[in-house]
């Protein structure tokens, strides 16, 4: 009598038909990164799988963990190896495609801030205000002026950017941009403002502080004609900060 056969092994378990793992070499690793983060989010991402995945888009057909690994490393974190700029990046291993795409999150993470009013920043107090200039207007062109519209919750509504001369304004500029922002103000409904001078270099802060005072005058004047409020005027260098609220005795 002849010897039966050995059932085969038991199929893996299928979903529509297909095995669960196409893959679980190498090849198929960026396959199943894909489907972890459209099963699960990106939340259980480790910062140097993330990165990983970013890389993708510029290195098509390599192991991008150890690069991203070797990045984190060089850099520190990575917010660094993203705030690092493409330079660096290139100068490091990573093509010139992933790093345009990497320079560029630190920009869409600004406007993610803003987007919508469960994702916007609170400003109702100074280590918030300080967090967001750290973090959101830490890596803007300088010189520059931003100028941040609240709501009567102090939440952020709109951070956009004010023409500004880089000396001293004369008086009509000061008129010019006071009249800016309160149109403005009236037209997103804010009920308060905070001007943010972003300034570059070794420049001397409190100095500055003081040649805008015309401005912070004009506006601590008009806004409450319109039910606006003036929170405060920063002047922020690289390491030096200054406020026209806390330098101000009758603020």
């Amino acid at each position: 009598m002849a010897k039966a056969k050995r059932p085969p092994d038991p199929i893996p378990a299928t979903q529509g038909g297909a095995a669960v793992f196409a893959s679980t070499g190498p090849a198929g690793h960026r396959k199943r990164m894909r489907h972890r983060v459209l099963a699960h989010g990106a939340g259980g991402l480790a910062d140097y799988e993330l990165l990983e995945m970013l890389l993708f888009y510029g290195v098509p057909r390599r192991d991008t963990k150890p690069l991203a690994k070797s990045l984190i490393n060089r850099f520190g974190s990575l917010s660094a190896v993203l705030e690092s700029g493409s330079g660096p990046l290139q100068e490091a291993g990573v093509t010139r495609a992933a790093a345009a795409l990497c320079t560029q999150l630190p920009a869409v993470a600004a406007c993610l801030v803003q987007d919508g009013s469960a994702g916007r920043a609170y400003m109702g107090d100074w280590d918030s205000l300080v967090q967001y200039c750290n973090t959101v207007l830490k890596g803007l062109e300088r010189p520059q002026m931003r100028i941040l519209f609240l709501d009567s919750r102090n939440t952020l509504l709109v951070d956009e950017p004010l023409p500004w001369p880089t000396v001293t304004p004369e008086a009509e500029a000061v008129r010019q941009a006071v009249a800016h922002v309160l149109q403005r103000a009236l037209a997103v409904q804010a009920c308060a403002v905070v001007s943010v001078l972003l300034v570059a270099g070794e420049a001397d802060v409190q100095a500055i502080l003081q040649g805008g005072a015309p401005f912070v005058a004009a506006m601590r004047e008009a806004a409450p004609l319109l039910a606006v409020n003036l929170h405060d005027h920063l002047v922020v260098g690289p390491t030096a900060w200054a406020s026209a609220r806390q330098m101000a005795v009758d603020w």
